[in-house]
């Protein structure tokens, strides 16, 4: 068994939120259930992009676990409550990164080239790259490999979950504000990612 939630640095987040909100015996009921229903998913799934591996199907395995012990509803929402702590415990990570003298410069000096393999269609995307422009940069995402797989297994409504966790840790690089108004996830037409690089 791959254990798939347990080594997604994404998903394996929810262990916490799960452990703190049901009792030990069906947190670990829930944890194996996530795990097993996740590693379904994969191997159902066996050409599917890294992205759906590492997040996609580890997210739905614990968003149907949960619906053991707890509603749909309710388990959505815990999901979608709990992300914003998951992306602020990121964002932390990327922050202590980036306070190393020179890696914001090194970042953006090379932002061009990340935006475009981020979202390159080899990953799975379609989207229009905005390049760098002096200090502003854009990428918008026309269709997420994410969401795609979400879909594919009809559980499209866990997706902003994911956005809701990038939504916050996006902004945990020094020297590079961060700015997104729309998702994909959500129903509209892109996700619109932004940057302006500040001294």
């Amino acid at each position: 068994m791959r254990n798939s939630v347990n080594k997604s640095t994404y998903a394996r987040e929810f262990i916490t939120m799960i452990k703190e909100n049901f009792s030990n015996k069906e947190a670990e009921d829930i944890i194996r259930l996530a795990n097993s229903y996740s590693d379904e998913y994969i191997n159902a799934h066996p050409d599917a992009y890294s992205s759906a591996v590492i997040v996609s199907y580890p997210f739905a395995g614990v968003y149907k676990a949960l619906q053991k012990y707890t509603s749909k509803e309710n388990a959505l929402q815990m999901m979608k409550d709990y992300a914003p702590i998951i992306g602020e415990k990121m964002r932390k990570k990327y922050w202590r990164f980036t306070s190393i003298p020179g890696i914001p410069s090194l970042i953006w000096a090379n932002f061009e080239k990340i935006m475009k393999v981020a979202g390159s269609e080899k990953a799975g995307y379609k989207s229009v790259l905005h390049g760098v422009k002096g200090n502003q940069a854009g990428l918008d995402i026309l269709s997420c490999p994410v969401v795609n797989a979400l879909v594919e297994i009809e559980m499209s409504e866990v997706a902003p979950v994911m956005c809701a966790i990038d939504q916050v840790y996006s902004t945990g690089y020094r020297g590079i504000q961060f700015k997104r108004t729309k998702s994909v996830a959500e129903g509209d037409d892109c996700c619109d990612y932004r940057y302006v690089r500040v001294k």
